[in-house]
């Protein structure tokens, strides 16, 4: 975890909403795409998350040359159906989860983390995929970053968000990830109701309106 960091919600004079300040700077610098892939990540629907970590559906995952172009040595398939189509080349780790909101993803979240990570502490980069990169390898990734990177749920949401706007856990799989804000965090920073409403509202749209939700982490 980035040791200087500070992330604080606050209550602004002109605007109705809870509003986050910082992100840590480690990652600032490290989630930037390259312009040069823009059109490239497009056309494969993959995107970069973090240096040694990327977010797709499948329209890569059977492209060894787009793969090894990225330099993604791991996969992480969350998908029940789409085949290991290089296991003799990559190293992947299989999360057989339907996209169902009942879904127990979260006994999958230790095994994840410790893949992408152990994947990264190698400076080796790690691919997390479903069949649109929306919702259950978007998870994923959003844990990661709650995890390892000190993130709330809507820190990480709105970050992953600029980079892949389709971005939106079902339902059930974000109150799992709210679970784990609060053992994380001790805190709630997305509204549950709201997002069950419309997941795929604006960022300030669903923010938890709490005093309980300020804070200030020094990492």
């Amino acid at each position: 975890m980035p040791k200087h960091r500070k992330s604080k919600f606050v209550r602004r004079e002109d605007s109705s909403f809870w509003h986050v300040i910082t992100m840590p700077i480690a990652a600032q610098r490290s989630l930037r795409l390259d312009d040069t892939m823009s059109s490239f990540a497009v056309q494969h629907d993959v995107t970069k998350i973090l240096d040694g970590l990327y977010v797709g559906g499948r329209g890569v995952v059977d492209d060894l040359m787009a793969i090894q172009s990225l330099g993604i040595t791991h996969v992480v398939n969350c998908t029940e159906d789409i085949p290991n189509f290089f296991d003799d080349t990559l190293e992947y780790l299989r999360v057989p989860v339907p996209d169902d909101p009942e879904s127990p993803i979260d006994e999958y979240f230790p095994v994840v983390v410790h893949f992408i990570q152990n994947a990264r502490d190698k400076g080796q980069t790690c691919l997390v995929h479903c069949s649109h990169g929306m919702s259950r390898s978007a998870t994923f990734i959003l844990v990661y970053l709650i995890e390892r990177h000190g993130m709330s749920v809507l820190e990480a949401l709105q970050y992953t968000r600029t980079l892949r706007p389709v971005i939106s856990p079902n339902v059930g799989f974000m109150s799992k990830l709210l679970d784990l804000e609060r053992h994380t965090h001790q805190l709630c920073s997305v509204d549950l109701q709201k997002y069950r409403k419309d997941r795929f509202a604006a960022i300030e749209e669903l923010v938890m309106l709490s005093p309980a939700n300020e804070r200030v982490v020094d990492a």
